[in-house]
């Protein structure tokens, strides 16, 4: 069967026999075998893989695990940076009846060693950078260790080099193991366990069925269309469920390719942008921000955020619209798409990225929910919103309010099964099937979600009213003095709750600002910023006026994906 050029229709999975990951990936190397897959730039020069190669790399390293013991339903953490490697070996563990474990590579050793311990893992799969700086020092009892890289090692280490050799020979010796393993996995099958610590604290490990992720693989593929010649930057860790979906599935199905940027700093990722080709961007807020600052600080910072817009269109208009100063980096105008989810992005940031010309798409999701659970569509996106529900999910809001603001409810077969040995975190969260994500939100006439913030972050007042902290914290982000910032409740002199906010200043903007009226100091600071509050906040009901502020020094503590951890921030008692 044929694809169109064209979003495919909710059902044509089945159509096309793909029940299961290994599924996908057997379906993509058939059609796309010569096409590129992976490529990453090293310095000691380029490294491509195609779909042709990406079978024969994940059958060896399949067929090595299977040799060193795993079994269907063992646990397999993976613990690396983003790199070829990474994919390779989840895609070998969902396909031979294993179950994937993704870890933060920047956790402590306690955090490794108490999921360790949850998971009940059989093998831990590490870099090498992992493996020098936390695994190795570590008592890891009876957990089989493999090593990305050969490299250095000490004697005795098994490397996932070595896996693979030996998968080789026993698939070269007519050892059929692998294969078995791969066709007796089913839609039913536990295919990962994604821990996450949200922003509320004790992680929890969301049970992803094989059939979970492809439900929602085709959900995604039935909004947007990809074609073969898209190239996807993969800059978010793929050990966060929204990065392995949208980084590495979504291009699978369709034989684009993944390219792996070198770094997070935003001047390297517009550098393999260009170098690249990439058309698609998928990102989080924080990206798109640096992006958008890149650019006005191109166009120079004087005269403060009045005019941004403005700059950023004209700077863009040469980047993306041709003309005398156009030069190298024209090449940015092969970008079609961007995508931003795993937190809100702040409208001014969307407003200047699509009146510049490129089209955004904000998105929401959950690891919970495999993990996407909306979309903007890609004609007449609605800013401001998360888009539409895709097909297949469907959205309500839980008594909703006099505002039609209540908590987000999801239905689909993207939802977890569970949490993984924890069925009193799991009952709070799956009633009937139905998904209960602790977001709150409005639906439009339309079905257009948008996102207000979390149940547990609302601050009710002692006149009864609701303030969303992220609605402020989104207007407080706009300003060029602002870094970033969290709202809180503060109780008043009466003990009755009201927003304060802990506010981290940009310095440089501030120095910039205030340059030419004399030097800056810590009262300069607290004066320019209750400015920024007041001149905010004037057109905000009194009850989301914000009447007490607190200044710190360091970044906010946050998730991978930048969320905020709330739970982490406390107001200072002066």
């Amino acid at each position: 069967m044929s694809i169109q050029n064209d979003v495919i229709s909710p059902g044509e999975f089945d159509e096309l026999g793909l029940e299961t990951l290994p599924d996908l990936y057997d379906y993509a190397i058939s059609m796309f075998g010569p096409s590129v897959l992976l490529k990453k730039h090293h310095p000691w020069g380029y490294q491509s893989i195609t779909y042709k190669e990406f079978g024969k790399l994940i059958s060896f390293i399949g067929a090595g695990l299977v040799e060193a013991g795993l079994d269907k339903g063992d646990r397999v953490i993976l613990i690396a940076e983003n790199s070829p490697e990474w994919i390779l070996v989840y895609a070998a563990v969902t396909s031979c009846g294993g179950v994937i474990v993704p870890l933060e590579p920047r956790m402590k050793e306690n955090e490794i060693r108490h999921l360790m311990i949850h998971s009940e893992a059989k093998f831990i799969i590490a870099s090498r950078k992992v493996f020098v700086e936390s695994i190795e020092q570590m008592n890891l009892g009876g957990i089989e260790t493999i090593v990305m890289g050969d490299e250095d090692m000490p004697p005795g280490t098994l490397t996932l080099g070595l896996v693979m050799a030996t998968g080789k020979d026993k698939i070269s010796s007519g050892d059929a193991a692998f294969f078995k393993r791969k066709s007796e996995t089913r839609a039913e099958d536990i295919a990962a366990i994604c821990y996450t610590s949200g922003t509320t604290g004790t992680p929890k490990g969301a049970v992803l069925l094989q059939s979970n992720l492809m439900s929602n693989l085709e959900s995604l593929h039935s909004r947007v269309y990809i074609s073969p010649d898209d190239v996807f930057l993969s800059v978010l860790p793929l050990h966060h469920t929204f990065a392995s979906m949208t980084n590495f599935l979504v291009p699978v199905f369709r034989g684009s390719t993944v390219a792996f940027a070198r770094s997070f700093k935003p001047r390297i990722i517009l550098e393999d942008i260009q170098r690249e080709g990439v058309t698609l961007v998928i990102g989080v807020p924080l990206l798109f921000e640096h992006i958008v600052q890149l650019f006005a600080g191109a166009a120079g910072a004087a005269g403060g955020k009045k005019g941004l817009f403005a700059k950023i269109k004209g700077l863009f208009g040469k980047l993306f619209g041709g003309g005398r100063q156009a030069a190298p980096a024209a090449a940015l105008s092969k970008i079609r798409l961007c995508v931003s989810g795993a937190a809100g992005l702040r409208r001014d940031v969307e407003a200047a990225l699509t009146g510049a010309g490129l089209k955004v798409l904000q998105g929401y999701g959950l690891t919970e929910a495999s993990p996407v659970v909306s979309l903007n569509p890609l004609k007449d996106p609605r800013p401001g919103t998360v888009g539409l529900a895709l097909p297949n999910i469907l959205v309500d809001i839980d008594s909703p309010n006099e505002e039609g603001v209540g908590e987000i409810v999801v239905h689909g077969g993207n939802v977890m099964k569970s949490y993984y040995k924890n069925p009193e975190a799991t009952s709070d969260v799956l009633r009937n099937g139905a998904l209960y994500t602790g977001d709150l939100g409005r639906l439009d006439a339309d079905g257009f979600l948008t996102i207000v913030g979390r149940k547990k972050s609302v601050i009710v007042t002692a006149g009864g009213k609701n303030v969303y902290p992220d609605e402020i914290e989104s207007l407080l982000g706009s300003s060029r003095l602002i870094l970033e910032c969290i709202v809180m409740p503060v109780e008043d002199r009466k003990g009755n709750p009201r927003p304060g906010a802990v506010i981290v200043p940009d310095y440089d903007a501030i120095v910039s600002v205030h340059e030419s009226t004399g030097p800056v100091n810590e009262e300069t600071i607290r004066e320019l910023i209750s400015d920024e509050i007041k001149r905010i906040c004037a057109d905000l009901p009194d009850y989301k006026h914000i009447h007490e502020f607190q200044i710190r020094d360091t970044e906010l503590p946050k998730t991978p994906t930048r969320k905020l951890k709330r739970h982490l921030v406390k107001w200072t008692e002066e």
